[in-house]
């Protein structure tokens, strides 16, 4: 493959799955920077690998897999499990505090509730989908949906939904 080709080929996955993995990344880290140095290291794990897909979800299932790996690496390299909460307002840009409460309650969850709550809400994720992404029954995909709302519900009992 030409140096050209492969730039451009390198472009064009960044373009499509850089800004959702930045998210994921943000999700699991609480951290700007630390979640750049993921989308890095994923990325450069892609160039390394020559990976071949079998189709587009293959490789989307395979960037998203390689994103949560590596920020649970990054998790427990550094052994962090406190966030502080003021740190997410420079992230965290939203007109209405209802939806910046959601964001901040989602950010708080723990990672497997967080990433299947992200997948299937914001990133239009079916559970089956979710299921062959992070490799699990589709009854643990929905467990974890259910858990997952039922923290959020306890976190935004002051309103009124």
């Amino acid at each position: 493959m030409k140096a050209r080709d492969f730039e451009k080929e390198f472009e064009e996955k960044y373009n499509s799955y850089g800004s959702m993995l930045y998210k994921i990344a943000f999700l699991y880290l609480h951290s700007a920077s630390d979640a750049e140095d993921v989308l890095q290291e994923v990325f450069s794990k892609y160039l390394l690998s020559k990976k071949k897909f079998n189709n587009i979800e293959h490789e989307k299932a395979w960037f998203i897999r390689i994103t949560q790996n590596c920020c649970l690496d990054m998790l427990r390299k550094s052994e962090r499990k406190n966030v502080n909460i003021d740190d997410l307002s420079v992230t965290v840009q939203s007109h209405n505090d209802i939806e910046q409460d959601v964001r901040r309650s989602i950010i708080a969850l723990p990672p497997k509730y967080k990433l299947v709550i992200y997948l299937y809400y914001y990133s239009g994720y079916t559970v089956e989908e979710i299921s062959v992404i992070l490799k699990i029954g589709k009854s643990a995909v929905k467990k974890r949906l259910q858990r997952g709302r039922e923290m959020l519900k306890l976190r935004l009992e002051d309103y009124e939904i």
